[in-house]
């Protein structure tokens, strides 16, 4: 139900907890995240304080929209302080913003992807009198949630709000901490760890998706989650058969889907006697066939239901009379699952699949959680970050290889980095590449999985960095060990296709060429993005190989090789840039040129300033475009990515350009952290169009870890903190100040912290101190003297030399006098 907006929304002042009011049919209520902790250990979130009235007639329905400040996430909660005339349809509606809110009933989902979070993002209640209601599954990230009254009568609430399943320690007290005289980077900082926090998921924190009763699962209004594994993912013909009491308007069941549960989803509407199948993962999707159900399937009786699935042919039968047959060409394999649509409920047991030849593929009874598992609907094992708090909220690697650096200086989240790497590390492939993402709801897989086959291979280097990465930051003495084997097996694979000709890696299967940006062609043969993930995820992998006792010598000289070969092939005169790949080189793209500068790749005559410059003709008032016209011309999207601007943000800063530098963190993640900005979540962004607007529609990721990179960097660069040896027990601080009149901050570390504290005039440093923990060694690089300064450290006069060697756990004050 769409409902108009009235001319003016009141803003109403936060009054007193036993205060009643009453809203007229349409009104917003900003109270900005109140929390109450009460008697649990989390605190509950809400969004009104006080009790409040919210009326319906049968002309117009009541309607008050919660505006929560920013992104929270949780169980909605609700007190249900009296009920008077007919209150059996209250719906509560949660979005990332306010204009997809009341633009669409179904607001930003449904949301199908995953068991971790609920499939609708609408509720629906029948209010009988007082009452307490929690919801069992979890509302992922929102700002905006819409109470709905649409029957005649008056509901009086209370404690209206969210139960959260996160980390929600202030920001002010997270074990990083960074502040400078520019509040926009204050902000930006504070961002990027509030995005972390809701990405990070506990251990045991999800919900089972299903519930267990007498009679068997009981499934509501919840999308099919399909059977897991390769085995099923790679089903083309099966015969799938299951028992179901619809108690609840109908019930639904999907074939030939894939792992995101993207497939033919059949939907049994007993309520209007029809069936009707799409593609997809629920009725949102496109329509492929209609039929009508018999008179005699009818609710709260147990059906027998069986599907053929042939490929391009379906035909589904309800206790042996065919309902729905019909040809498509939408999905050719895939797995199958359960659910319900909106609205609908029903119970299921014995479902059981075939082979059209009658050779069993999978059985359960359905009437105990056993069989949670194989269809990854129970909760999640460890400690784990995911992609986004919405949507996904599954892990990625590409995503963490962002992630990881801003979480571990801000939250210190080690243990949800270190469950995503266990996990995603063991789904390694046996030739030696991983797939890209994995399901939390999983313990790590025993062995490699045998095939060879995978998507998103850049993913894969991303893996091997992210695992570099953590450990170089945290010390842990497992990463070699676990790691190193893992990393070999992946780079010897890549080496394998390189191709002798020209040194360079060449992918020959489309299968493989899909990126972040998985709405853009996917690329094969020789691809600029894929050799430089490649030589990164060689260059930093070296020390990882040195401590697990691996000969680095051969990836030494491949990566010699890589850089070479690279520079003489994929480079354009005329771009002045690493061209796309080898079928585009009219155009070149973000991400794979600031890699060519992390990597080492860049030479004498092309040089990061360079190509840091030529970076500089995709800016646009919002940020700069993922790829240059050259390839946008070649089907690639005009779209802005965080993501891929967190790597051109590192480069910038590891080439010292505080210009671009500063130019990124305005243009684009500056917007995004202003609290006034008409779609700000308090979180960073999974992509943007040209406008700076979301970019793929209403359900565009709000909240995404992949955005939130510019955390790490300013801590590391800014603040000037790098690990020099594992673990930081060599560490070195080489502020770049970016113009700023001050800044200071701290990292957490494996033997405590250490923290920074500078001021600065006219971009130099003239006073600093550090301190940081016994047991370690480090670095501080001095600011450059001139004629007639003095330059002190600890209060005696030193020689400008470059650097001061300093003992952990001792003062570090330096004073720069002109």
């Amino acid at each position: 139900m769409k409902v108009s907006r009235p001319a003016l929304l009141a803003c109403l002042a936060i009054a007193e907890t036993s205060a009643e009011r009453t809203f007229p049919s349409r009104h917003v209520v900003r109270q900005y995240s109140v929390s109450n902790r009460g008697n649990n250990s989390v605190a509950s979130i809400f969004g009104s304080n006080g009790t409040f009235s919210i009326k319906g007639t049968t002309t117009a329905p009541g309607v008050i929209v919660l505006d929560y400040g920013r992104d929270v996430e949780g169980h909605p909660t609700f007190e249900v302080v009296s009920a008077t005339g007919d209150t059996s349809c209250l719906e509560i509606t949660y979005s990332e913003t306010e204009t997809v809110l009341d633009g669409f009933y179904m607001s930003d989902g449904p949301l199908a992807l995953a068991a971790a979070m609920d499939t609708y993002r609408v509720n629906q209640y029948n209010v009988t009198g007082p009452s307490l209601h929690t919801n069992r599954l979890i509302q992922g990230g929102f700002r905006y949630q819409k109470l709905n009254l649409s029957t005649p009568g008056e509901l009086v609430l209370k404690n209206v709000g969210v139960k959260p399943t996160i980390p929600t320690m202030s920001l002010d007290q997270l074990p990083g901490h960074f502040e400078t005289s520019d509040e926009d980077l204050n902000r930006i900082w504070k961002v990027g760890a509030r995005t972390i926090q809701l990405n990070d998921i506990p251990a045991n924190s999800i919900p089972s998706f299903w519930q267990i009763s007498s009679e068997g699962a009981l499934v509501e209004s919840q999308a099919p989650q399909v059977l897991s594994g390769l085995v099923a993912a790679t089903l083309m013909q099966y015969r799938l058969a299951f028992e179901v009491k619809p108690t609840v308007k109908g019930f639904g069941f999907s074939v030939l889907a894939d792992t995101l549960n993207s497939g033919i989803y059949i939907s049994c509407n007993i309520a209007n006697g029809s069936v009707s199948a799409y593609f997809g993962s629920g009725e949102d999707g496109v329509p492929l066939g209609s039929g009508t159900l018999p008179s005699n399937v009818t609710l709260g009786v147990w059906h027998e239901v069986a599907a053929t699935v042939n490929m391009t042919n379906i035909a589904v039968s309800i206790d042996g009379l065919s309902v729905l047959q019909f040809v498509q060409t939408s999905a050719f394999v895939g797995s199958f699952g359960l659910g319900a649509s909106f609205g609908h409920a029903a119970i299921f047991r014995n479902l059981s699949a075939t082979k059209l030849t009658g050779e069993e593929i999978y059985s359960a009874s359905l009437m105990d959680e056993t069989f949670f598992d194989d269809f990854l609907i129970g909760t999640n094992p460890a400690d784990s970050t995911v992609d986004g708090s919405k949507r996904d909220r599954i892990a990625y690697a590409g995503d963490l290889d962002i992630a990881l650096i801003s979480s571990l200086a801000s939250t210190n989240g080690v243990n949800y980095i270190k469950g995503t790497l266990d996990l995603l590390g063991s789904f390694q492939l046996t030739p030696g590449f991983f797939a890209p993402t994995a399901k939390i709801q999983q313990d790590p897989l025993s062995t490699p999985i045998e095939t060879n086959l995978t998507g998103l291979i850049g993913y894969s280097f991303n893996l091997l960095t992210a695992a570099a990465n953590f450990y170089k930051r945290t010390g842990d003495a497992d990463i070699p060990k676990e790691w190193a084997p893992k990393a070999v097996r992946m780079l010897d694979w890549a080496h394998s296709q390189v191709l002798p000709e020209n040194g360079l890696l060449n992918i020959s299967d489309a299968t493989f060429g899909g990126d972040w940006n998985y709405y853009d062609p996917a690329q094969v043969g020789v691809v600029s993005k894929f050799n430089m993930v490649y030589a990164y995820a060689l260059q930093e992998c070296i020390p990882l190989f040195a401590d697990g006792g691996v000969d680095t010598q051969p990836y030494v000289a491949r990566l010699v090789s890589l850089r070479a070969a690279i520079t003489k092939n994929l480079w354009s005169d005329e771009l002045t840039a690493y061209y796309v790949s080898e079928s585009i080189q009219n155009g070149f793209g973000q991400d794979s040129n600031a890699l060519a500068i992390l990597a080492g790749v860049t030479t004498s005559s092309h040089t990061s300033f360079s190509i840091l410059n030529t970076l500089q003709k995709l800016s646009m008032p919002n940020g700069p475009l993922a790829f240059s016209e050259g390839a946008t011309t070649s089907g690639f999207a005009k779209y802005i990515s965080p993501y891929a601007s967190a790597y051109h943000l590192r480069a910038a800063f590891e080439s010292k350009d505080s210009d671009s530098a500063m130019a990124l963190l305005k243009s684009l993640w500056a917007p995004m952290a202003n609290p006034q900005g008409v779609n700000y979540t308090g979180c960073f962004w999974e992509t943007l169009d040209a406008s700076g607007a979301p970019g793929l529609g209403k359900q565009t990721s709000l909240c995404h870890a992949w955005a939130s990179g510019p955390t790490g960097e300013l801590s590391e660069h800014v603040l000037g903190v790098k690990a020099v040896a594992p673990g930081y027990s060599e560490w070195r601080v080489d502020p770049l100040t970016l113009g700023l009149d001050w800044a200071k901050g701290k990292i957490p570390v494996p033997m405590g912290e250490i923290s920074v504290a500078w001021n600065a005039t006219d971009g130099v440093i003239r006073a600093m101190e550090v301190s940081s923990p016994q047991g370690t060694m480090g670095t501080v690089v001095l600011p450059c003297s001139g004629q007639g300064s003095t330059l002190k450290v600890n209060g005696r006069v030193v020689s400008d030399n470059g650097s001061f060697p300093v003992t952990g756990g001792e003062p570090f004050v330096l004073s720069y006098d002109l």
